[in-house]
């Protein structure tokens, strides 16, 4: 099941539509229509980027010029664990829009970055980046980002700000509401939720798994929270603990905090033989690339990951020439129900 929304109105013309009509890299169309003198191109290719302008009518962003002023160039992105498949679009959104920017991303691990705060700090001090997205939801990481935001103009990515930096935020709550009620129009009643690691993120999800049971009337069970994380081995950890210890007994389904978590969940299921969907269904929140590849395929909620890259962008490029903006949420689009093998009617 993919819902697609009908009727609404075309975007404007993007950095990318244009690199993608012309057969070039969004990076090359940038430098191109901001006239880098530094840049080598063939005349073909110079016409064909242009006629690709003209066709898509594409105006590129007022205030970029004026930003790249004075400017490094340069933006930090520190996500944890950068190799994590969720945060692929994330990346590819970020990318697009700094690009329209004339921006390039420089990409840092927040788990190294928390041991060795020396890498940031020193980035920050030779002013290397103009300005940083920090991945917020987790709560030990806090005091982190609070120092980094001081520093330099940030935007806190999928969580709520702090004093000095704003935040960009999906629907987390609507998102595990749309799984939960997915299971429970299947039929099931007992169903468990996988949590992710503490923080606003986790929280969020935890509490809309738990709005979804309390609106058909199913009391909370603590029993069927389970304490997990947001990679494959905690996932796979949490479960395999919680069956072995009795407590998964009824459990007739599971939502998973994240999908990369759920890839655990499933292994930990198939261990005990318990079999995925005939004995539970199981259900994932985002829906990374691997999702239609495991088996049994995995139902998901797709999240607008790419959406969240690029505001977070644009949120930092009003911060930059403006100051700290409002807050942000992203609810178009809403989360997104995608049913595959691994949930079935009882």
């Amino acid at each position: 099941m993919q819902e697609e929304v009908r009727g609404a109105p075309k975007r404007p013309a993007r950095l990318r539509d244009v690199a993608a009509r012309a057969g070039v890299s969004p990076g090359l169309v940038s430098r191109l229509l901001n006239n880098d003198a530094s840049l080598t191109v063939r005349p073909e290719t110079r016409e064909a980027v242009l006629d690709a302008v003209r066709e898509l009518d594409y105006v590129p962003n007022s205030s970029a010029a004026s930003l790249r002023r004075n400017r490094t160039e340069a933006i930090g992105l520190v996500l944890d664990r950068v190799t994590n498949p969720v945060f692929t679009e994330v990346v590819h959104g970020a990318q697009e829009a700094a690009a329209e920017f004339g921006y390039g991303l420089l990409m840092a691990d927040a788990e190294e970055a928390e041991e060795d705060e020396t890498f940031l700090a020193g980035i920050i001090k030779s002013r290397r980046v103009d300005g940083l997205l920090l991945q917020g939801g987790y709560g030990p990481r806090a005091a982190m980002l609070q120092r980094y935001s001081e520093a330099i103009p940030s935007v806190i990515v999928n969580s709520t700000g702090n004093g000095a930096a704003s935040g960009v935020r999906l629907e987390d709550d609507a998102a595990a509401r749309v799984a939960t009620a997915h299971l429970l129009g299947l039929g099931h009643r007992n169903v468990a939720f996988v949590t992710g690691s503490p923080g606003a993120a986790s929280d969020a999800r935890q509490r809309g798994y738990e709005e979804a049971l309390t609106n058909v009337g199913l009391p909370l069970r603590p029993d069927l929270a389970i304490p997990g994380g947001w990679q494959a081995e905690d996932g796979m950890r949490a479960v395999r603990e919680w069956l072995r210890s009795g407590r998964g007994a009824d459990a007739d389904a599971y939502v998973v905090g994240t999908s990369v978590a759920a890839l655990g969940v499933l292994a930990a299921l198939a261990e005990a033989g318990v079999r995925v969907p005939d004995d539970v269904s199981v259900v994932g929140i985002h829906d990374p690339w691997f999702a239609p590849y495991v088996t049994p395929t995995l139902t998901t909620v797709a999240l607008p990951l790419f959406e969240l890259g690029r505001r977070s962008i644009l949120q930092l490029m009003t911060h930059l020439e403006s100051g700290k903006p409002p807050e942000a949420v992203i609810s178009d689009p809403a989360p997104r129900l995608i049913v595959r093998e691994s949930t079935r009617q009882r």
